[in-house]
């Protein structure tokens, strides 16, 4: 049996979680834009739903006629998702509800993650203005990645004994020329890297490092030289501000985090049932580097979780099954079993910590990845503890979720039962989607409600964007956008009026 401390585990969390966080705390006093029956979409929901993800051509710009048929989408897949209710194959799914508990208990803790960590943190206007100074910096580096300790120990030596830094890249890469690149406070960099060059200590020709930028990844960095950006308008000196403030704030809380999760796994000590895990690794290796084509076969069998980057088939699964029931590993008094794992990672997809490596290397990733899914489990455990399983924002993104698929299962069911094949998707819109969504709509006429008032103040771009949280067991932000409908009147549902909070019929909607 192999033992693993897990009182140090490294913390990875990105920019993009901070501001998912960010978003829940002013989704606090969101606006309610539309009810559908018991469903409900909110302004900020309608937003994301927009904004964070690819829409088809017909209503991917920012005029009033395009906003209205992403309303008409939004609202259509509440419609499908009744239709579906909660009483089908798929909602008797068991893979179907882990993977909606997982959605659910990725937003709790990214809730504990906003209360622990982020909202304790309290800026120094000292270091706010020290910082500001800095940040229109643009770094001139070049740089010198280290695969280990041992490697960035070696390297420190080799430097702290007067030889060059361009010498030394040479020799340990001859083939290649030495990385070179530019360093901006915006950049999507490692904060050990920002922290690192955005200091006022820092020297033309300086060394830096080595700096850790995750577990197993050290880099030096050679500061080549610098250039100012200077924020003129009083616009560009109110964004770096704020960008000063964010990344601020997101350096106390990930300390603030690490500490939190120090205390949460502090005397927890995960023990490997080491043949088991061998064999683990030797079925599930191939599946991590299958081709794109294999894992896109595999990802069309389970539309609901495409997320996922060890969707395991039929074979691999019958080889798991035979060792179901034996220990995989042992932690905090519980063994956990093959089947216990397997039915974990349905709710938790493992998260490896770098997407690229080498065959020889996935024995020690996939085990780093086990460690992150078994840290998360006491987080999400502590979670559940403080009830932010019943936080209105969590319920809003499960149930987003979860109409979404419904309604995903309700329109292949409504289209196999009309024999609509081999048409494109526009096609299918027209000839059978938008007449199905109508009927609904004439269905459920008295259940619809629109806060138009909401809806005209809302302004979206025209700007492609598909949006991801890196490093999360479910990286995709929202669902994809709903094709179901091309309607773009809002010539149904009544008038919602918000200061009642209840479903009040004013007036037949009509815009």
């Amino acid at each position: 049996m192999k033992q693993l401390s897990l009182i140090l585990i490294p913390l990875i969390l990105v920019g993009a979680f901070l501001a998912s966080c960010k978003q829940e705390k002013t989704a606090v006093q969101e606006e309610i834009l539309a009810k559908v029956a018991d469903k409900t979409i909110s302004a900020n929901e309608f937003i994301r739903r927009a904004e964070y993800t690819i829409r088809p051509n017909y209503c991917s710009g920012d005029n009033y006629i395009h906003r209205k048929i992403v309303l008409n989408s939004l609202i259509a897949e509440k419609l499908l998702a009744l239709e579906a209710g909660d009483d089908n194959a798929l909602t008797h799914n068991h893979e179907f509800n882990q993977y909606i508990t997982g959605r659910k208990e990725q937003a709790m803790r990214q809730w504990l993650f906003y209360e622990v960590a982020v909202k304790p943190v309290k800026l120094d206007t000292g270091e706010i203005n020290r910082t500001y100074r800095l940040a229109g910096r643009v770094y001139d580096v070049s740089y010198l990645n280290a695969p280990d300790e041992q490697t960035a120990q070696k390297i420190s030596e080799l430097l702290g004994k007067g030889i060059p830094f361009d010498s030394l890249a040479k020799n340990l890469n001859p083939k290649k020329r030495i990385p070179r690149r530019e360093i901006n406070f915006e950049a999507e960099e490692p904060d050990a890297v920002n922290a690192a060059l955005f200091n006022e200590n820092i020297r033309k020709g300086e060394i830096v490092g080595p700096v850790k930028v995750d577990r197993d990844n050290f880099v030096f960095l050679k500061v080549n030289g610098w250039r100012t950006q200077v924020a003129m308008t009083e616009r560009q000196q109110r964004d770096r501000l704020s960008l000063v403030k964010d990344k601020l704030t997101e350096r106390h809380a990930l300390v603030n985090y690490e500490k939190f999760i120090s205390k949460i796994m502090h005397g927890k000590t995960l023990e490997f049932n080491e043949p088991v895990f061998r064999k683990l690794v030797t079925i599930l290796g191939p599946e991590y580097y299958k081709t794109p084509k294999e894992k896109k076969e595999q990802f069309n069998k389970k539309f609901w979780n495409k997320d996922n980057d060890l969707m395991i088939r039929d074979d691999a699964q019958a080889e798991l099954a035979k060792i179901a029931d034996q220990p995989f590993f042992t932690i905090d008094g519980r063994t956990w079993t093959v089947a216990d794992f397997q039915d974990e990672i349905l709710r938790h997809p493992l998260i490896f910590r770098k997407k690229k490596f080498p065959k020889n290397k996935f024995a020690r990733q996939f085990k780093l990845a086990v460690v992150d899914m078994i840290r998360d489990h006491y987080l999400t455990q502590e979670a559940y503890k403080r009830g932010y399983d019943k936080v209105p924002q969590v319920v809003r993104n499960v149930n987003m979720w979860r109409d979404n698929l419904l309604a995903l299962y309700q329109k292949k069911q409504y289209l196999d039962f009309v024999g609509a094949k081999g048409k494109k998707t526009n096609e299918l819109i027209r000839e059978y989607l938008d007449p199905y969504v109508a009927k609904l709509r004439q269905k459920y006429a008295d259940q619809i409600f629109i806060n138009t008032d909401v809806f005209e103040k809302i302004k979206l771009t025209r700007i492609p964007m598909f949006a991801l949280q890196p490093n999360q067991a479910f990286p995709v932000v929202v669902p994809s956008f709903p094709q179901l409908t091309m309607h773009n009147k809002l010539d149904y549902g009544k008038k919602l009026i918000p200061e009642s909070d209840s479903e009040n019929i004013v007036s037949k909607t009509e815009k």
